[in-house]
């Protein structure tokens, strides 16, 4: 929204993920967010909407922290103990993260930002558990930490 714009209502609006780094490119004043308010405070109305980032307009996250495996389970042979998948999460609110195996400070699998994901190699074997860490401003990895987990299973053909 621009400045000087009054009267509207932008309600129930899904707007997640707009690439900050082209909005960082084409508009060099400003980073990236998915909703932008640059009207006067009340002159439109914000209702219902979904968002990750805003700026100047009321936006809560879309979801609490999710993380999954696709597929899970794993269809497998008969003799087959390893397999592999995808594990991708979303972390509204965190800047930073990491995937663990195993625990809350098992092997670091992967680490990014709020969303992602990243597939494993042969080497996931039935009931490994992956946990996603906010590391945020050097928060340890700790429970406390924790937003998901899940764990993979295998599934014999």
């Amino acid at each position: 929204m621009t400045a000087g714009v009054r009267g509207n209502v932008i309600r129930r609006n899904l707007i997640v993920g707009n690439p900050a780094v082209q909005v960082d490119l084409d508009h060099t004043s400003t980073r990236g967010v998915d909703i932008r308010n640059l009207a006067d405070d009340a002159a439109n109305t914000f209702q219902a909407n979904v968002c990750l980032t805003s700026v100047n307009a009321p936006c809560p996250a879309s979801a609490p922290p999710s993380m999954t495996a696709s597929p899970n389970p794993i269809p497998v042979t008969a003799a087959a103990v390893l397999s592999m998948t995808t594990i991708s999460w979303m972390a509204p609110g965190a800047e930073a993260v990491e995937v663990r195996i195993g625990s809350p400070n098992g092997a670091l699998f992967v680490s990014g930002g709020s969303r992602g994901s990243a597939q494993t190699g042969l080497w996931v074997p039935d009931g490994m558990t992956f946990f996603l860490q906010d590391i945020s401003g050097g928060k340890p990895l700790t429970e406390e930490n924790t937003l998901a987990m899940v764990v993979v299973r295998l599934q014999r053909r």
